[in-house]
């Protein structure tokens, strides 16, 4: 009998544990990263990655803790009705299931990420941009399908992409996928200086030993005042709460949230559900869809983080003329579940943002 590898999932909650087994000969698995505008809207994350689950030698995963949400005529998603976490994919043509990659308890030497799909929904770029190697090898960049569509090179942008500026637009829409979750985010005033965190900066590690911000120094916005800062992290608990390896986060301070009916932000509305991660941070998603919206920590109540996956802006999915993305680091990088992808991304992010600081530079002169 031909050697087999066993591989457990399981979401934050641990409401739901799978185990399954495939050929080790398969292995590694090679994968493609997804950018398109349904994954994005259902996880509020740039990218999402999933591992099929063969039909041979395994039984079908419990749903029972889970809930459906039917995405297209294509598939229905699953995800935990307790901690939002996207489980699995069931496709209807053939009803095989596919397991999220963030929830896998073991990564390296199983997923081998190759490059980016879809990238043509991000009208940006987005997140692929990032990752313009995975290891030593260039990553694959296809416009829509992988090896049936065109392959794109880094810098494109979509012709419906206007060139990021800081414009005057006073609001910025956010939405999840089934609408159920909707706000609107306004640009910075000095109402965003009110806003406060007991912490430098949230991109650090609470572990680093940095000291606090007795001076409230407002970190969360861009140098010119006119943008908020956004970043990645790749922490256990944003991982296992979404399902995927990498979260993009915005901090936006809540003075700057409001609701569609102009109403300001309050913590329930919608079709929001709560799920504590930790004692002292409540996060919220989309009990319908499983959309991730907002990391609210308890100790900084009036500064709220933003799934960056659910921004609907002008210029495309990296939303650059509402953030400024910190490039020094990847966020939590230390407990990366795939070291090959995160140590990818840390890189091709560094890289990316010199190059954005140098056509800042160069447009001022």
């Amino acid at each position: 009998m031909a050697a087999r590898t066993l591989l457990r999932a399981s979401c934050h909650c641990r409401s739901t544990t799978y185990t399954f087994s495939i050929p080790t000969s398969s292995l590694p698995i090679q994968q493609i990263l997804c950018h398109c505008n349904i994954s994005r809207r259902i996880s509020g994350v740039l990218f999402t990655s999933y591992l099929e689950i063969p039909l041979e030698g395994n039984g079908r995963p419990n749903l029972s803790s889970l809930t459906p949400y039917k995405s297209s005529n294509v598939l229905t998603r699953h995800f935990c009705s307790t901690c939002g976490a996207h489980m699995f994919l069931e496709y209807h043509h053939d009803g095989h299931f596919e397991v999220a990659t963030g929830l896998l308890e073991e990564s390296n030497g199983i997923v081998q990420f190759q490059g980016h799909m879809w990238i043509e929904d991000t009208r940006d770029g987005g997140g692929s941009e990032w990752i313009p190697t995975i290891g030593s090898r260039p990553a694959e960049r296809w416009l829509v399908k992988p090896r049936e569509s065109t392959e794109i090179p880094i810098g494109w942008r979509s012709q419906m992409s206007p060139a990021r500026s800081v414009g005057q637009d006073e609001k910025l829409r956010a939405h999840c996928h089934c609408g159920g979750v909707e706000f609107f985010i306004t640009r910075p005033t000095r109402k965003s200086l009110d806003a406060s965190s007991p912490y430098p900066d949230l991109l650090v590690p609470y572990h680093s030993g940095l000291s606090g911000n007795p001076d409230n120094t407002p970190w969360w916005l861009s140098k010119d005042g006119k943008r908020y800062v956004a970043g990645p992290c790749t922490c256990n608990s944003c991982r296992l709460v979404t399902g995927f390896d990498v979260v993009e986060w915005a901090f936006v301070p809540i003075a700057n949230i409001e609701l569609p009916d102009g109403k300001p932000f309050q913590p329930s509305f919608g079709t929001l559900k709560e799920y504590r991660s930790s004692e002292k941070v409540p996060r919220r998603f989309c009990g319908r869809c499983g959309a991730t919206v907002f990391w609210h920590g308890d100790e900084r109540p009036t500064l709220i983080d933003v799934a960056v996956g659910l921004l609907d802006a002008d210029s495309g999915s990296r939303a650059e003329e509402w953030l400024q993305w910190s490039t020094d680091r990847v966020s939590f990088g230390e407990d990366a579940l795939n070291k090959e992808l995160i140590s990818s991304l840390h890189s091709g992010l560094a890289q990316w943002g010199k190059l954005q600081t140098l056509g800042e530079t160069e447009t001022c002169v």
